[in-house]
């Protein structure tokens, strides 16, 4: 029996170990460690920059200035010095208009249709051969035929004005046939716009 004993014995020493060991509290690991406190959170990102600002627009190109405008805008001296009316050339000792010069007195006529507040003056010239009373009676003879002309091409005659400069005023002073043809003239001077 002592056999017996012995075995029931062990056998509730083992049941009874097992049991302990079975039932004993299970010691939980240790638990993971708490995270860490969140760091200080990165600043956040600058904002970007904002677009550059679109340039200002350019000023719009300045419109053309129209034709009105520009004569507006000149002087008197500076139309004179443009001339935009023609000089009308005579044969010697004559007051006739030319034929080759009728279409210089068309164009003229036209710049006068156009600008219809100019007013001008026609000197009437001659060269230095004649006596000077003789030349500026001519002269005379020259603006009044230049003004005559302009009148039945419509334009009014009391925008024309007539003066003789006789030989007083020549473009050349030369003695030759050269010089005595550019100094026969119907020149015009405009007074008024």
């Amino acid at each position: 029996m002592n056999l017996r004993r012995c075995v029931w014995l062990t056998t509730i020493v083992l049941l009874v170990a097992l049991t302990v060991t079975a039932c004993a509290k299970k010691i939980p690991p240790p638990p993971p460690p708490p995270p860490s406190p969140p760091a200080a959170p990165a600043p956040p990102p600058p904002p970007p920059p904002p677009p550059p600002a679109a340039p200002a627009p350019a000023p719009a190109a300045p419109r053309p200035l129209t034709e009105e405008e520009v004569f507006s805008k000149k002087t008197l001296d500076e139309l004179n010095a443009e001339m935009p009316l023609v000089d009308v050339s005579f044969d010697y000792d004559m007051a006739l208009i030319r034929d080759d010069q009728r279409a210089a007195l068309q164009k003229n006529a036209d710049y006068l249709r156009r600008w219809a507040s100019v007013r001008v003056t026609i000197e009437g010239h001659a060269d230095s051969r004649g006596t000077n009373e003789y030349n500026l009676a001519l002269g005379e003879r020259r603006g009044n035929a230049v003004k005559g002309y302009l009148a039945g091409l419509g334009i009014a005659a009391d925008r024309l004005v007539v003066i003789s400069k006789g030989e007083e005023s020549p473009l050349c002073m030369d003695e030759t046939e050269a010089c005595f043809t550019r100094n026969r003239r119907g020149h015009f001077i405009i007074t008024a716009k």
